[in-house]
């Protein structure tokens, strides 16, 4: 069972970017895939980590490739196992992030706001994939699990401002006091 701060975490992230206007991928902004993925990347980065990669555990311990559409969709589902690998990342058995949900959700905004810059979002390790230049200068690059390489958020070039500007805003709200009610309260209508 992964930790629950994440199904918390992604229900008020997807809460947040839907009231702001940032969660319609038709429109060219984040879908909930991608909002998710990049919640369990930022969750990875923790120190300590707070979720490691299930499908680098599952090619680690030798899980045999499960095919999907041609796409290899293997992860490690055993409890025993992902807790193991959970105390190997963090380096001691007694370090689990204990984080507040509060906390941990003012830094998600604070992380894509002002410390990502650009370049690819993936939970899992990348290593062995040669990136392209255009992988590498892009933002909000959010990176298919189950498909390297492919792209899930898609978002478009116009929108790039807008959206690091959302997660700045959130993330000053949240610092001055003013409640994820505040981050929420949709965008004024141009005219």
């Amino acid at each position: 069972k992964a930790d629950e701060r994440l199904a918390r975490l992604a229900l008020c992230i997807k809460h947040w970017a839907r009231c702001r206007g940032i969660n319609d991928r038709s429109r060219g902004t984040l879908s909930s895939f991608a909002l998710t993925l990049m919640l369990i990347h930022f969750l990875q980065c923790r120190r300590p980590p707070i979720l490691p990669s299930l499908q680098d555990l599952a090619v680690a311990l030798g899980y045999a490739p499960v095919f999907v559409q041609g796409c290899d969709c293997r992860y490690c589902s055993s409890p025993t196992d992902v807790a193991k690998e959970l105390e190997r990342v963090r380096g001691e058995a007694d370090s689990s992030n204990k984080e507040s949900l509060g906390l941990l959700l003012r830094e998600f905004f604070r992380y894509f706001g002002y410390e990502y810059t650009g370049g690819i979002i993936a939970i899992r390790d990348r290593s062995c994939f040669a990136e392209s230049q255009d992988e590498v200068d892009s933002y909000l690059r959010v990176d298919n699990p189950f498909e390297p390489g492919v792209d899930v958020a898609n978002i478009e070039v116009r929108l790039y401002t807008r959206l690091r500007e959302e997660f700045r805003r959130a993330h000053a709200l949240l610092c001055e006091g003013d409640g994820f009610a505040a981050a929420c309260i949709p965008p004024a209508s141009p005219g």
